[in-house]
């Protein structure tokens, strides 16, 4: 069989063939005006026929051509992700970043305690207004009765 190297790289001849390898013997010639003689010869005892693998060694070509085609649009980035993995570097430790001088975080948690302060005075202020218990829970209201109920 005759391949045209103009389509075909040498290098994916030679990994078609090598992928037909274990069930035939397979002879790559260079021929003049840019081809190669493929000859595929069946291993004694291989079941496959020789039809059979000059047909899995042209997919194999076409498979490995658009390997090919896939590499050589993603070199750049094989590059980029091996230059990376070997100039490794661990990531910087983490920074308190909110941005803050020590006088300025600790205004902001004295606002914070004050303002925590006053929601607790306002519930504790809050439950004494409040004459309908709409604010109690359930527990409040009913759970008190149902402990009764259980001790009798």
């Amino acid at each position: 069989m005759r391949v045209d190297l103009k389509k075909n790289t040498l290098n994916a001849v030679r990994y078609a063939a090598y992928s037909v390898s274990g069930d035939a013997y397979v002879l790559v010639k260079a021929l003049p005006k840019g081809g190669a003689a493929v000859e595929i010869t069946p291993k004694p005892g291989s079941r496959c026929r020789p039809a059979e693998l000059v047909k899995r060694f042209r997919l194999e070509l076409e498979d490995e051509r658009l390997r090919e085609r896939i590499a050589a649009g993603n070199g750049e980035l094989r590059e980029f992700l091996l230059l990376k993995a070997i100039n490794y570097q661990p990531a910087p430790e983490a920074q308190d970043d909110s941005g803050l001088t020590p006088r300025q975080e600790k205004e902001l948690n004295d606002l914070i305690a004050q303002i925590e302060g006053e929601i607790k005075a306002e519930s504790a202020k809050g439950a004494s207004t409040d004459p309908l218990g709409i604010t109690s829970t359930w527990e409040d209201k009913y759970d008190s009765k149902n402990s009764r109920k259980k001790n009798r």
